[in-house]
């Protein structure tokens, strides 16, 4: 199964790579981007059956096995499981013969990946490892479409922006398999072309409305904090967007308040209406709760004793800000050298401390209040940022386990590095931009 499917999506990549190629020179990534993930996924899922011998993907694995079976069984009860109906009647229709799901009572929110992975198991002819390639490739598609709006944005970069989003090892490796990241991260990226698509460029507006449905449910029913997260680094974007399109500077000044009460009224209504769905999310005071019994809980030995400390903090709004910095810096930038216990833990380390690096070598190149004004004036640059932020505050705030933490932060780190690389493009064309109006004033003095 591995092999054959690993044929057909070469092919496939290969023809699409050479017939897009002359209108988008981006696809001389595409196959090399595609492949990169797959394989990337084929090794995560060798790690786990062959190194951790079990954990999180095998899991799913074997409740989607549970799951898939009942279609056989009962095919009623499976397709309404299936839709979401959880109930405690329809677990009891599993039996014996087709083994009772881990996740199905205690776990609602990590059941779903059994549910996404129903048709693709049967699909493969139950093959865990070309179900995991199959996995890799349907989401990629969001990844990609992700690297496409940035490339559009920013085509002088577009080498860059394919190391933020196509091959950055440890976002591809624990974005590739039978995770709940997977799923989460091509949601984020289907979620952000969406928006772009709808409310930027105002183009293909039907599919990019059933993007957002989709994507907004699957953050949703995973893992809301993601959703939660996004929002309002999304907000900000479209509204300094279109602030930004307002030619005349009286006039853009004029209808700025107008427009940034538009967003904020526009957010506040898709916050109401997701509330109910978002659980713990969904109201600020059952959050900061939340947020203290996760960080306990991954303290705790059963996840290894390869765990950090924030520091205790109390559940309420200033509880919670005191732990900024650091809930921030963990969020982007930990494990360090130091702290990595495992090779797999070096590799996300050793990226980390290149991204620190280059970070703090683009603020103190351009200077820290630049850095910010310039970072700030792009409202693509400054949605990749805010998101970023806000995503590794709520990661760092509720890890505690670096285990855990290397898998949950990827969302954050393609937007963050693709904010720095953005910030170095607009300091190059700057600093070009001046150095030409200097030799046009030494030419016009030396000619005069």
């Amino acid at each position: 199964m591995v092999p054959l499917l690993l044929g057909i999506i070469y092919i496939l990549a290969k023809r699409r790579q050479e017939r897009d190629i002359e209108l988008n020179d981006a696809y001389r990534f595409y196959t090399r981007a595609i492949m990169f993930k797959v394989l990337m996924g084929l090794a995560l899922a060798g790690v786990y059956a062959f190194v951790y011998g079990g954990g999180d993907t095998i899991n799913f694995w074997t409740d989607a096995q549970s799951l898939t079976a009942l279609l056989f069984v009962d095919f009623n009860c499976y397709l309404d499981i299936l839709l979401g109906n959880l109930t405690k009647s329809n677990f009891f229709c599993f039996t014996w013969e087709t083994g009772r799901p881990i996740y199905y009572l205690k776990d609602p929110q990590s059941f779903m990946i059994p549910r996404l992975i129903s048709l693709p198991y049967l699909l493969t002819i139950r093959a865990f490892f070309g179900c995991t390639v199959l996995i890799a490739w349907i989401a990629f598609g969001g990844v990609w479409r992700l690297y496409i709006v940035f490339a559009e944005e920013y085509p002088s970069i577009k080498k860059e922006l394919a190391i933020c989003f196509l091959f950055m090892p440890s976002v591809v490796f624990w974005g590739s398999g039978i995770l709940k990241d997977t799923f989460t991260f091509t949601a984020v990226c289907w979620m952000t072309y969406a928006v772009y698509n709808l409310l930027i460029k105002r183009t293909n507006t039907s599919w990019s409305i059933v993007y957002l449905i989709v994507s907004g449910w699957l953050l949703i029913s995973i893992k809301p904090y993601i959703f939660v997260a996004l929002l309002p680094g999304t907000v900000i974007w479209v509204v300094f967007k279109r602030i930004q399109g307002v030619g005349n500077p009286v006039v853009r000044i004029l209808v700025a308040p107008i427009i940034l009460m538009i967003g904020a009224v526009g957010a506040s209504f898709v916050f109401s209406q997701a509330s109910s769905n978002l659980g713990d999310y969904g109201d600020v005071d059952t959050m900061l709760n939340k947020a203290v019994v996760t960080q306990n809980d991954l303290k705790q030995e059963y996840y290894g004793g390869n765990t950090f400390d924030i520091g205790a903090f109390e559940p309420t709004v200033p509880g919670v800000l005191s732990k900024a910095p650091i809930a921030i810096f963990s969020g982007l930038f930990r494990p360090m050298l130091w702290e990595a216990k495992s090779t797999f833990m070096l590799v996300t380390a050793i990226e980390n401390t290149a991204v620190l690096l280059f970070f703090i070598f683009m603020v103190f190149k351009v200077g820290p209040l630049r850095y910010v004004s310039g970072t700030l004036s792009e409202p693509m640059s400054m949605f990749g940022f805010v998101f970023a932020i806000f995503f590794s505050f709520a990661v760092g705030l509720t890890t505690a386990n670096f285990g855990s933490l290397v898998r949950y932060k990827i969302p954050a780190m393609p937007f963050f590095l693709a904010s720095i690389f953005i910030a170095r493009e607009r300091y190059r064309l700057k600093s070009e931009g001046e150095e030409r109006i200097k030799e046009e004033n030494d030419t016009a003095i030396y000619s005069g």
